[in-house]
């Protein structure tokens, strides 16, 4: 009797222990799990950080652009200094001089800046006439160089208010922030100056509602 009693004992001790062994091996598992999650959300955060710091670069170099950075003598400068609205083409489909210079659609249509592809060939790649550069394509750099266009918005040409959409690229080129600045060229009765900005968060999701 008391061998079977011991028998039974070292069962339920058995069975403890198993259970015992299963409970931490799940706790590890929950654990590894964890880790594995915040280091991939870490990455993400940190290739968001990058794409963000792009397009803030696309944004300051258009706004060089605008500011005549091509030189006095430039095609591309006499647009920005006559405000020329006619410069600034339907679907943003403009060359040369009149690159990434995009119509200003009225409401209710749907604007440029929402309508066509920032990352594609309609926008200005960051630098073009400004001759800015940028490292890109290594390590914890942007995969490639931030965009931009411009649209004319309806002011008086005396005071020319520019909209500037810029989309900057993470470390993977999927990785990717649009950012939208308001920028008041200098004229007789104003310094140059930045009006504002915001992040265009849910942009992807505006785009392909238009195709």
């Amino acid at each position: 009797m008391d061998t079977l009693q011991k028998e039974r004992e070292r069962g339920a001790a058995l069975v403890t222990v198993l259970f015992l062994m299963l409970a931490v091996l799940m706790m590890s598992v929950s654990s590894t799990r964890a880790s594995l999650a915040a280091v991939k959300s870490a990455r993400h955060e940190r290739d968001r950080h990058i794409a963000h710091q792009s397009a803030q670069v696309a944004l300051f170099d258009a706004e060089r652009d605008i500011a005549g950075a091509a030189g006095p003598a430039s095609p591309r400068t006499a647009i920005f200094v006559a405000a020329n609205a006619s410069a600034f083409i339907a679907a943003c489909a403009g060359s040369a001089e009149h690159a990434g210079l995009c119509h200003l659609v009225p409401a209710p249509g749907i604007p440029s800046w929402q309508a066509v592809d920032l990352a594609g060939a309609v926008s200005v790649e960051y630098g073009r006439f400004t001759g800015a550069a940028m490292p890109t394509g290594l390590g914890l750099l942007p995969a490639r160089p931030p965009r931009y266009i411009v649209e004319l918005l309806d002011y008086p040409a005396a005071d020319p208010v520019y909209r500037i959409t810029a989309i900057g690229f993470g470390a993977s080129e999927a990785t990717r922030v649009v950012l939208q600045g308001h920028y008041r060229r200098a004229s007789a009765t104003a310094p140059a100056r930045r009006l504002g900005w915001r992040e265009v968060a849910n942009w992807p999701e505006l785009h392909a509602a238009t195709l």
